[in-house]
Order: structure tokens, then sequence, then C-alpha cells
């Protein structure tokens, strides 16, 4: 590695918060882009399971939206209600496709996505600088399955059939290559709302904040090719303080294959392991919205008990060594709305997963679980969440080209050429001993000033910046390209849905009304219990 590559270094990339809480099924910290030109704001969630950056389109407040005058704050758009493609002068369409993430959840039709090319523009935090990614991959959206917009972290390259612009690189690829981070990686913490004082999220791109999790020292590989999965295996499950005092949620004491992906809310589990989830928390499985719900009676003594849910997982890779993540019954105390119900009704963020495809472990688990993803060696690590906003440690993570001696910004000089001037330097350095030992005293005593007022991105690389952070420690393997083939929907396909195929039109027993045909009648805010 070169003394000038070196010092060319770009520091991690803070994304900024919004400082806000969006989410028809839970109430999730968001972060703030802006797509077009000129730049439409939005607030968006991190997307672990996606390559691409969603955003909805005005379609999206239509169908049972339609006479909900705040149907575009709540989707997560500062103004208007939805991405406006012809108020953009950057906008290149591609065409309709299929949405690229969650098919195995969604199923492969029915969430199309209107495709092009635009402006992706970033803010850091909290220097404010805004970077701007031109010709980024953008999909506006109307499915109520995704709500707010995403911001894709994954590496995928986008490959758009008969279209013009071809293969296109991921947003982590095109930051990496205008040296804006230096890896192609990223450090997420989904925040808490329920901590006190409120926990924001954080998402840092091309390193990770030491300061939001308890390290763990377990490291889990990456697999997938052209599209990569964050797997584990869960080893136990344990629950206590329930309706039903301690108990184990696994049967058996199997384990679980699961992925990580914080593209959806909710944790899709066995059929048989949902069952246990209902039998200890006290849940009722809806069958026209596949979800859990918590009764009134239910809800007020879990609230009381506060019982805790201990997950101990492991890699995949058969190794014996695993790292435990707990979660409070306030990680799962959600409230489901708008679409699904007229209502805030109060559920427990678990689905029926129909095979091993289905088994995720989504943005409800990542409130008490930090995760760093580091594409380039193929691994990932994840550490018990510490939520607090009041101070960050953040640490750089370097791609293995700065390590390979071969990058193109070089110095000229030889390994050997280096040395000498090292040993050289030595020489007149013992000059200046008597003065270096004069001068430490009064030099601690400026760096425990400094420390009190310096900013948490290092302005320098030195050794602990260096080399990858000790929690990193797996196999370094070669990638795949990632590249992908979509074909555009035919003309005949199914346009860009409205909210209304899937939406109930019955009620539920008491005082929890579902959306019919025509819209909601109470007040979106208004939390409601079940009896």
């Amino acid at each position: 590695m070169s003394l000038m590559a070196r010092s060319a270094v770009p520091a991690p990339f803070s994304i900024a918060p919004s400082w806000n809480w969006s989410g028809n099924d839970g109430s999730w910290s968001t972060f703030e882009i802006a797509v077009g030109t000129p730049p439409q704001s939005f607030h968006i969630l991190p997307a672990t399971g996606s390559s691409e950056v969603w955003v909805p389109i005005p379609q999206a407040c239509e169908g049972v939206m339609i006479n909900v005058p705040n149907c575009g704050l709540l989707r997560g758009v500062e103004e208007g209600r939805g991405f406006e493609t012809n108020a953009s002068s950057s906008w290149d369409l591609l065409g309709i496709y299929e949405l690229e993430a969650e098919q195995n959840l969604w199923g492969p039709t029915g969430n199309p996505g209107q495709y092009g090319l635009d402006k992706v523009t970033l803010e850091a935090y909290p220097s404010g600088q805004s970077v701007h990614l031109a010709e980024q991959t953008v999909a506006g959206y109307a499915t109520a399955n995704a709500w707010v917009g995403n911001l894709g972290l994954g590496i995928s390259v986008g490959s758009f059939a008969d279209v013009h612009k071809g293969t296109v690189p991921s947003l982590l690829d095109a930051m990496k290559s205008q040296n804006l981070t230096s890896s192609l990686s990223f450090g997420y913490a989904a925040g808490a709302s329920y901590s006190s004082p409120r926990d924001y999220g954080s998402l840092i791109l091309g390193g990770y904040d030491k300061a939001r999790f308890e390290p763990s020292n377990l490291n889990f590989s990456i697999t997938g090719t052209d599209s990569k999965a964050l797997p584990l295996n869960i080893v136990s499950v344990i629950a206590e303080n329930t309706l039903n005092g301690t108990l184990s949620l696994l049967p058996d004491a199997s384990s679980i294959t699961t992925v990580i992906d914080s593209t959806i809310s909710q944790m899709w589990l066995p059929a048989d392991v949902c069952e246990l989830f209902a039998e200890a928390f006290g849940l009722t499985y809806d069958e026209t919205t596949g979800l859990y719900l918590v009764k009134s009676a239910a809800h007020r003594e879990l609230v009381q008990n506060n019982p805790k849910v201990t997950f101990t997982v492991s890699s995949v890779n058969g190794s014996s060594a695993t790292t435990n993540i707990e979660l409070p019954y306030a990680a799962f105390d959600l409230q489901a709305g708008m679409p699904m119900f007229n209502a805030s009704t109060n559920y427990f963020p678990l689905r029926r997963a129909a095979n091993e495809s289905q088994q995720v472990l989504g943005r409800a688990f990542l409130q008490e679980a930090y995760i760093f993803v580091d594409w380039e060696r193929d691994y990932f690590t994840i550490g018990q969440s510490i939520h607090q906003n009041d101070t960050t440690n953040i640490v750089p993570v370097l791609s293995p080209a700065y390590d390979s001696g071969n990058d193109a910004d070089s110095s000229g000089l030889s390994t050997g050429a280096i040395v000498g001037l090292a040993i050289g330097a030595c020489a007149v350095i013992a000059a200046f001993i008597g003065v270096a030992a004069l001068m430490v005293i009064r030099s601690r005593r400026r760096r425990r000033d400094a420390e009190r007022l310096k900013t948490d991105l290092p302005t320098e690389l030195h050794s602990e910046h260096i080399k990858p952070p000790e929690i990193m420690s797996a196999q370094v393997y070669e990638m795949n390209s990632g590249e992908t083939s979509r074909h555009e929907l035919s003309e005949n396909a199914k346009p860009l849905i409205e909210l209304q195929a899937s939406t109930p039109e019955s009620e539920l027993d008491g005082d929890g009304e579902r959306y019919g045909r025509y819209g909601w009648d109470k007040k979106p805010n208004t939390y409601y219990e079940l009896p």
C-alpha cells in the first residue's frame, strides 16, 4: 500500500437520520434521502436484502388511502403524495419490473415497480455535507407490502434486459468507486422507540459505530452468488416471565436456519415455532392479515411482566461458537395500522414461514442486534445493541484492495526505499529524544483537552483504523459479480396496483374495525386493544 493511497482513504459516511419514526407495522427510525432533480425528499429504511432505492409514487396513496390527507407523510414522503418522476429532469425510465427483493415472501408477481435511473442525494451526519450519486437504480412502487421507502445496502448488480443502460452498479459500489467510502461495508443500528430516551437509528457506510453494540467476536459467513444473503442458525430461543413462565420456544431443541433482512419488519419462523410463541404470549392468529394479534388482557399482563426473549445464534459454517441477543417485550409490542386496520392494533411481529426460504429475522430483531456487514470479505457480525445517542466511536473498515500493493494511486517508492527512509529517519529522531521527553507532559495534557472536543470521525488513518477490526476475523472469499437479468413486464401485465385487493371488509370482534371499501372512520393515532 502506498503512502499516497493511504492518505486518500475516505472516512466512513454516516447517513443523516430523519429524527422521525414511521411505519404502519411498528415505529421505525428512518433516514433521509433525496431523489431526482430538483431533489424530492423521503424518509426511508435501510434494506439489507435489496440493492435498489425504493420510493412510493402517488398511486400508493390511492385506493383505501385516497381520502387520507397525510398519506404521503405516513409513507415517508416529505412533500406531496409520492415520487413525481415527471418532475425530475434527471429521471431516465427503464420500464416496469417486479420489485427485486422479497419475492420469496411476497410472491414473484403482484408487486411491480416503475424502474428508472435517477440522482440520489445523501447527507452526511453530523457534517451536513451532501453527496450526489447519478444514475442510481430507483423503483417507484404502490404496493402496501413496502410502506415507506427503502435504501438498498446490497451489492447485486442490476441487469435490465432490452434497455440501453444494461447493468447498473449498486449504491454501495457507486459510493466506493467515487472514493466516498473505503469499502463495501456498513454498520446498522435499527434504533428503538421504546428506549428512554428514544434511540434513533445509525447507518454507517464504510465502517461501523463501536459505541452502539457489545462486540460478540463471532463472524457469520455470507452465502449466495448473484443475491447474497446474511444467514445464521437459531440454536435456542428462551422466553422468561411469559404468561406460562420460562420456557423454550424451539420444538425438540432443534435449530433453525434463517437470514437477517431489514427490508421487512417481522420475524418469519416455522409454524410450530410460531405456535409456541402464541401460547407463551397469548397471541391470536388473524387469518386475513397473517398477523399475530395481542388481546387487551394479555397485553396488560405482558407489559406488567416484561418478558425477555433470548436468541442464541451461531454461524451456518458448522462452528460451535454462539452469541446471545436479548429482546425485551417492548421490542415485540408493536402496532399495525392503515391499510390493514383502521385503528392502531396491538400485534406481535411474527409471521408463519411456509418453508426455509421464508425464514427471516427482520427489523424487529435488529432493534436489539447491531449488524455490521463486509461484502468484500464475505462475512457479517451482530452484537447486542447499546441504546444511546450521546456518543459515537466510528471505526473505518478498509477494502482488501488497500492492502494488495497494487493500488493505482502509487507514490512510486519501493518497499526497500521506504524502509531505508525509515532507518535514516530514526537517526534524526534520536537527536530530538531529549526535546520530546520535555514535551510529553504538555502533550498529554493537550490530548486530554482535545479528547473532550474531538469529533468522532477520524481525520487520519492510524493503525487502529488501517487493519480490519478485531471482531472481523473470518476468511476472505472471492466475490461473484452478482449480476442478475431482469425482464420488463409486458403491457398486459398488472398495472401499478392500488391498495385494494387484499384489504378485508370484515370486522374483528370488539372495536377493531378493518378498512373496508369506504375508507376509515377512526383517528389513525388511536391505539386500540382487543378485548
